[in-house]
């Protein structure tokens, strides 16, 4: 693991206080201030918490939030993290930050002959990397060759039920398996069981049952692939269902409900799609939606399936498409040649670039949709997630044209959010026209 590590930089002092009071106020006389100066954070209260925890009522412990700083871990640890629905996250992004002299993670446990294999292989992307660089590739291109290995960093906040839940899942769920994942959520676990002992056996106890997706058992080579999103699910008469809903609520907002601020009645509608062969890296723009649900398959079907995404700025230079090309394969032969050496799959994860393609399941609802839509198909989103987000809204289009027509990027709605960084060519209507 080298250097990946994961720590609790700040925490509410007084939660324990609180959330013993919240566990009490439900069946205790008094006002809130009462029962909160009942609570003094001490032993009997984390007893109470434990007690109150075991028989199911989770919420209490919602109150206490943490921040936690991810020390230079992989990529691939970064990508499993962020999956967490209710949490807020800040990570260094590779759009705009050179990481050439990043370095990366190397799993603990590889034979000497599998360990130079692995950092002769990632020392050739990163050479791959800094070479388009020096061509005038742009770093949010550049990038797709840098591997899952990649030293990254970011914060992320958290409540504790969310943060025992994902310390389960890096100890004994999906996560269990990768050593990388399980040294952080070990290193996790001993922080918190300072804070409250004896509270997360209770909910591990739960994972005995939890069935992970399987990896794959083989490595091909692929080519670069399109992109593509496939409507799963829609409401019909979407119309005539939000008039039904606007006449029970007793309201009439303008544009039935796309602009109003509290559109409630928008997310009782939900869409699903299959997206189709997006990058790895394109994953994450997927992921930071909160309030989506997602099916993403492990990182190691997009390196063991070999397809790629191809940026028009690569195509346009024939030195650097070479480069880019040649990348994939090596990274396919070499990850290839680590299996046969008896390399895990799930330390071959390691191997998967960043421009690597899988297909994902998304589901939301409508106003969630909306949203997506305003920052996803502006000019300035990042032209991958950008195509992906037009192709889903194309799909929808033509089952209630005149309703879906109005729903686009944000300077549809009114001024551009962008300010000094608008791209300054506003669309007219909400049909892709400027």
């Amino acid at each position: 693991m080298n250097h990946s590590k994961a720590i609790i930089i700040h925490e509410n002092k007084t939660a324990l206080r609180t959330a013993a009071a919240s566990a009490r106020i439900s069946t205790q006389q008094g006002t809130a201030m009462d029962i909160y100066e009942k609570s003094l954070g001490d032993e009997r209260d984390l007893n109470l918490l434990k007690k109150v925890l075991s028989s199911g009522h989770k919420s209490v412990i919602e109150h206490q939030t943490l921040t936690i700083a991810f020390n230079d871990v992989s990529v691939l640890v970064e990508q499993f993290v962020i999956e967490c629905r209710l949490a807020s996250f800040t990570v260094k992004s590779r759009r705009y930050v050179d990481f050439g002299a990043a370095g990366w993670v190397c799993p603990e446990g590889l034979t000497e002959e599998q360990k130079a294999l692995y950092d002769k292989t990632m020392a050739a992307r990163f050479e791959d990397y800094k070479a388009l660089l020096d061509m005038g590739v742009p770093r949010e291109d550049a990038r797709f060759v840098l591997p899952y290995c990649l030293r990254s960093n970011f914060y992320m906040t958290v409540n504790a039920r969310e943060l025992i839940a994902l310390i389960c899942a890096m100890l004994y769920g999906r996560g269990k398996g990768f050593p990388e994942i399980e040294s952080l959520g070990e290193q996790l676990k001993a922080q918190f069981d300072g804070l409250y002992p004896g509270v997360i056996e209770a909910e591990a106890a739960r994972y005995p049952s939890y069935s992970p997706m399987p990896l794959p058992k083989a490595v091909q080579l692929g080519t670069n692939q399109e992109g593509d999103a496939e409507l799963l699910d829609a409401p019909k008469d979407v119309e005539g269902f939000l008039n039904k809903l606007y006449a029970f609520t007793g309201r009439s907002p303008e544009q039935n409900g796309f602009i109003d601020a509290r559109p409630r009645e928008l997310e009782m509608l939900h869409y699903t799609f299959r997206i189709q062969r997006v990058s790895l890296a394109c994953v994450t723009h997927f992921t930071r939606h909160r309030m989506v649900s997602l099916l993403v398959p492990p990182v190691a079907r997009g390196l063991c399936d070999g397809d790629y995404v191809l940026p028009e700025t690569i195509k346009a230079n024939s030195e650097a498409e070479v480069i880019y090309r040649r990348a994939f394969e090596a990274q396919g032969l070499a990850a290839g040649e680590a299996l046969a050496l008896g390399m895990s799959m799930e330390n071959l994860s390691y191997f998967a670039l960043s421009g690597h393609q899988i297909d994902l399941m998304i589901s939301m609802n409508l106003r969630e949709l909306i949203h997506f839509m305003k920052l996803r198909t502006c000019r300035r989103a990042q032209w991958e997630i950008r195509g992906v987000a037009w192709r889903m809204l194309e799909k929808l289009r033509p089952l209630e044209p005149e309703l879906y027509g109005r729903i686009g990027p944000s300077c549809v709605y009114g001024p551009c959010p962008e300010g000094k960084m608008s791209c300054g060519k506003p669309y007219k209507r909400m049909t892709g026209e400027e």
